[in-house]
């Protein structure tokens, strides 16, 4: 089969940035059976090794430098396409003529119309951005934020049922944003992958530290801010009252001011970017996952998972991987079960290890990167059969929109 796949961010690993993940694995797993040609944009930043970790696996890769400015910022706003991108498309469309085109990213949708010449079409958008902003809003309390926020969703509900019925299939990573974009996308058009982990790279290679309890992510995200502040200052202190040498190490880059700020905590340590990710989890006597907002998969989940850091979390940390309280993690909602369970956890080795086998179990059953490309592949072959070879492709849309 051959495959276009036209990615909205430059694909590389190791990351942990869905958008860049999920494109790279694919492409790195798909790329032994089938031609895999990529396209993807940039806005610089990318370090050269970074840029050009997909040409080993694609038959042909390229990048479009996009705009920043004004214009792509309207473009956002609009779904307006920039012309210069559509011609681009249309010319690798023309050239490679593949079976398959696949878009990585709800803001290509667009391209769908005027670049795709009527290909079957794939639209992997991760996440219901619509569903996202109405999230944040619920949990924002500035007024003028939380009314931009939903101001935010109704632009992205608009472009969702403006351009998503384009495509033959429009993924999601979790039943919640498939059950909110079926307002905008007959729901036998929309189909539910979750992200994969890589099972090699994240498997344990240290031993934890004791009484060490660790949250990453990238901290200037709202969900992972307010999950590292309240965990910090609502549940840590009712933590070290029983264990005074507990210590909460929150890790990852871009951390804002107020988590930042966290570090003048006893027992509280914010570490910024590190280099590699992996040894802060597997030091982890405890992964925390205290989300309190948020919808759909979660790489950190799935990296403690692989890790086999045993977890505790609230139930919208694990809203897109369905883990067995007791078994697989352990479930907190309020703040006291959340520091009992954490305390349970530091006090108990055997709770620990088997927590910590039976989540790398369900990871290597259910969510290898193997498996999930063989997900990918299913749907490809669908929507090839679905369509007439002998009729011209022409896009799925109402008169109208022509």
């Amino acid at each position: 089969m051959r495959i276009l796949l036209v990615s909205e961010m430059i694909p590389w690993l190791p990351s942990h940035d869905g958008f860049r993940v999920s494109p790279a694995n694919l492409i790195r797993n798909l790329s032994d059976r089938h031609e895999v040609h990529l396209i993807a944009l940039s806005r610089g930043g990318e370090s050269k090794e970074q840029s050009e970790w997909s040409r080993e696996y694609c038959r042909s890769f390229a990048i479009f430098l996009s705009d920043n400015g004004i214009r792509a910022r309207m473009r956002a706003i609009t779904g307006a396409v920039d012309p210069s991108l559509s011609r681009f498309i249309g010319a690798a469309v023309a050239k490679v003529r593949p079976d398959v085109l696949h878009l990585e990213g709800g803001g290509l949708a667009p391209l769908l119309r005027s670049a795709s010449r009527g290909l079957p079409a794939m639209l992997c958008i991760h996440d219901s951005k619509a569903l996202r902003y109405q999230e944040f809003a619920g949990f924002t309390a500035e007024r003028r934020k939380r009314m931009r926020l939903k101001l935010l969703s109704v632009i992205a509900r608009h472009h969702e049922r403006r351009w998503f019925r384009y495509a033959d299939r429009v993924v999601v990573t979790s039943p919640f944003d498939a059950a909110a974009l079926s307002g905008s996308v007959s729901p036998d058009r929309i189909a539910s992958i979750p992200y994969g982990v890589d099972l090699e790279y994240y498997a344990r290679r240290t031993a934890p530290e004791a009484g060490r309890i660790v949250f990453t992510g990238n901290m200037s995200w709202p969900p992972n801010e307010d999950a590292a502040e309240h965990f910090a200052r609502d549940i840590m202190p009712a933590i070290r009252s029983r264990i005074p040498g507990a210590s909460f190490w929150i890790v990852g880059a871009e951390p804002s001011a107020r988590v930042q700020s966290l570090a003048t905590i006893a027992g509280i340590h914010v570490t910024g970017t590190v280099a590699d990710i992996r040894p802060w989890i597997w030091s982890a006597a405890v992964y925390a996952s205290p989300l309190r907002f948020g919808l759909g998969v979660k790489n950190k989940i799935l990296e403690a998972m692989a890790s086999g850091a045993p977890i505790v979390a609230t139930s919208r940390s694990l809203s897109g991987t369905p883990l067995i309280d007791g078994q697989h993690a352990l479930i907190a909602d309020d703040d006291a079960k959340f520091a009992e369970s954490v305390v349970r956890l530091l006090s108990d080795p055997e709770l620990r290890n088997s927590l910590s086998r039976e989540a790398r179990r369900k990871a290597e059953a259910e969510y290898s990167w193997d498996s999930i490309a063989s997900a990918f592949e299913g749907l490809y072959r669908e929507i090839l059969a679905r369509r007439d070879p002998h009729q011209r492709h022409e896009p799925r849309g109402s008169l109208k929109d022509r």
